[in-house]
């Protein structure tokens, strides 16, 4: 070898290092970060790396990357350890296997030291560390967590909470509470030396409001409940001998009233009088007994009627107030009726609308006749003499009706015979009782009398309308059996159907049951007369021999009837 190949040889390995020494130093690897942990010995993984990792660091799974964790290893990672990396379990620390037999304590540290024992279980579950039930298992403890205390951090009270410490805590309200029972001044709960046991007055739902039990000589309802103390009590934490007078609060409101104004009125200034605690509107003041302040006189303001703040001498009549009304009424006209300014006679105080004044009883005002006056008084203000005959209001209705046609037929026109003040149609007219409308005769009147205006003469006999029922009835024959055309024998008014006609041979029950009415009526040239004979397979010297001694004997239908009327032996 050359000097000069040997030149060259040097001077390429010296170019190869001083590019590796360049990388190395300048240009960034794709190493592991540290703040991951040891890497996990990957002897047994595959050898492409890109079927995990991304190629821009070591640290960076692929999006993609899935292990199914369960079917690889035997053990499913449920709740929040299916979210921890791999290196949480999977480190330097030894086998996995070696720190999962020991149960939870294998990797988590007990923060209780033991005093809660060493099933994790029995307050935690996988899906967080947040113990499960914390509320009802301390219900077991000496002070169950109710109200505002449920929703406060265990370090609250247990200072030692955060490090697995939960012994010691103090059960007294001032050992927790002592800086809010200092912070409050309304009342200063400290100048006034109230008790540290904070529940005689609070209650665990909230520090506000207390449940003070003001004197039963001043009770706190209504309105004057839940009102801050120092409304009332307003010299800074004195609360006796305030005085119980209404004026001492109330004199204001007093003062300032116009409706009705209490110092014109002369009304005292204890207001328990008139009012109670729910509100100071809406007084329970009685209104004299002469004058009570019923339905529409109820509610409205004093000054509609007293006025000038003058609540002495007001007159009661009606006409005080309501001569406006009296005289704008024109239904009926009460001036021009010369009607009495006493509203009472006729109007209540519910409405004034609706006057129950009494029509003549010789015509009451019933059911559709319950109108207005002037419906049938046309003539303004004149309400006497009018006729009280139907025919007055009524005669059109009289001429127009048709079924039936009482002009063609002459009715009286006195229509209360017929009809009453319910409603025009459905008259009570009474049919002769020879021929009494029951049941389906009920029908309307042209339905049998078709003659126009002829109501007289029309035949009674069933068949003058029933005789295509008659003839078209074959279960039985009406017409082969020659039956009655008395419809009424069998039937009645409620339907044709059934009938009510009875069968004197048995054909309801025995071996006679079900036969058609040919089998037994086989004559067609006389259907009312019948056959044993021929039904019955006897022959007539067998039944000759069996009747030699009974009298009278005949081998006829007639004879067998006779003697056996139920078909029996």
């Amino acid at each position: 070898m050359t000097r000069s190949t040997k030149f060259r040889m040097w001077l390429v390995c010296g170019l190869v290092y001083a590019a590796a020494v360049a990388c190395a130093t300048f240009v960034p690897q794709n190493g592991w970060d540290p703040s991951f942990g040891p890497v996990v010995p990957h002897d047994t993984f595959p050898g492409d790396c890109s079927l995990c990792h991304e190629s821009g660091g070591w640290h960076t799974l692929r999006a993609d990357f899935t292990f199914d964790h369960e079917k690889e290893t035997g053990v499913a990672l449920v709740g929040a350890h299916g979210k921890v990396g791999c290196l949480m379990c999977h480190n330097d620390r030894g086998p996995v296997a070696q720190f999962a037999a020991r149960g939870c304590a294998g990797c988590h540290a007990d923060p209780h030291l033991q005093r809660l024992g060493n099933n994790c279980k029995d307050c935690h579950d996988e899906t967080s560390w947040r113990a499960r039930e914390a509320i009802a298992q301390h219900d077991r403890t000496r002070f169950p967590l109710i109200g505002a205390h449920a929703a406060v951090a265990c370090f609250r009270c247990h200072p030692g909470a955060q490090v697995g410490n939960f012994a010691g805590a103090p059960v007294e309200c001032g050992q927790c509470h002592a800086d809010d029972r200092t912070r409050t001044t309304d009342p200063d709960h400290v100048a006034l030396g109230y008790s540290l046991d904070c529940q005689q007055c609070h209650l665990s739902l909230g520090w506000k409001p207390a449940r003070f039990d003001h004197p039963a000589s001043f009770p706190l309802t209504n309105g004057h409940f839940g009102r801050q103390c120092r409304e009332c009590h307003t010299s800074p934490n004195s609360f006796t001998g305030l005085s119980p007078a209404c004026a001492t609060c109330h004199t204001d409101e007093h003062a300032v009233t116009v409706e009705p104004s209490h110092p014109a009125a002369g009304f005292g200034t204890d207001c328990s009088e008139c009012h109670d605690t729910r509100t100071f509107r809406v007084s329970s003041w009685p209104h004299p007994s002469s004058f009570p302040l019923t339905f529409g006189h109820a509610g409205q303001r004093c000054t509609r009627c007293h006025q000038n703040q003058v609540y002495s001498g007001t007159s009661a009549t009606c006409s005080t107030c309501h001569l406006p009304d009296y005289q704008g009424t024109t239904n009926p006209n009460h001036v021009m009726s010369g009607f009495s300014t006493d509203c009472t006679l006729c109007h209540g105080t519910a409405g004034w609308h609706g006057a129950v004044a009494e029509h003549p009883a010789s015509f009451p005002l019933t059911n559709s006749h319950a109108r207005a006056c002037n419906d049938c008084h046309t003539t303004p203000g004149t309400y006497a003499g009018l006729s009280t005959a139907c025919v007055s209001c009524h005669l059109t209705q009289y001429q127009a009706t048709t079924s039936p046609n009482h002009v063609g037929i002459g009715y009286s026109t006195d229509c209360a015979l017929c009809h009453g003040t319910v409603t025009w149609q459905g008259a009570t007219g009474t049919h002769p009782a020879t021929f009494p409308l029951t049941n389906a005769h009920n029908r309307a009147c042209t339905a049998c009398h078709t003659t126009p205006g002829t109501y007289a003469g029309l035949n009674t006999a069933c068949v003058s309308c029933h005789l295509t029922e008659y003839q078209g009835t074959t279960d039985p024959s009406h017409t082969a059996f020659m039956m009655s055309q008395q419809c009424q024998d069998c039937h009645g008014t409620t339907t044709w159907r059934p009938s009510s006609f009875v069968h004197q041979f048995p054909i309801n029950s025995g071996a006679h049951r079900n036969l058609a009415c040919f089998d037994c009526h086989n004559n067609p040239g006389n259907r009312a007369q019948f056959s044993c004979i021929d039904c019955h397979e006897h022959r007539q010297s067998e039944m000759n021999s069996k009747h030699n001694e009974v009298g009278g004997y005949t081998y006829n239908s007639a004879a067998c009837y006779s003697c056996h009327p139920n078909g029996r032996h």
